[in-house]
């Protein structure tokens, strides 16, 4: 049960930074925004946070739950890729 507390802790930073990359590089590629939310996860928990590698690798998949529902209920819509020559 702790373990899921410390998760369930974590939700509103990775929401917000699901959102803050979301509206800063909208139309790239859902991994590239992974990517970058991943990354910015990376630098803080080697800048002192102390957020355990299971823990992010359970953020990660967190993200893409949040993903996936803001897509479904419409939040987020999906980029449509430029037409092709």
């Amino acid at each position: 049960m702790k373990i899921l507390a410390a998760i369930l802790s974590y939700l509103p930073g990775v929401l917000a930074g699901v959102v803050a990359v979301e509206g800063a590089i909208k139309g790239a590629p859902g991994a590239t925004k992974k990517a970058v939310v991943m990354s910015a996860i990376g630098a803080a928990a080697k800048a002192g946070e102390n957020i355990p590698e299971t823990h992010v690798q359970a953020i990660s998949g967190m993200i893409d739950t949040i993903v996936t529902t803001l897509n479904q209920s419409g939040v987020f819509t999906p980029s449509t890729p430029p037409p092709t020559p």
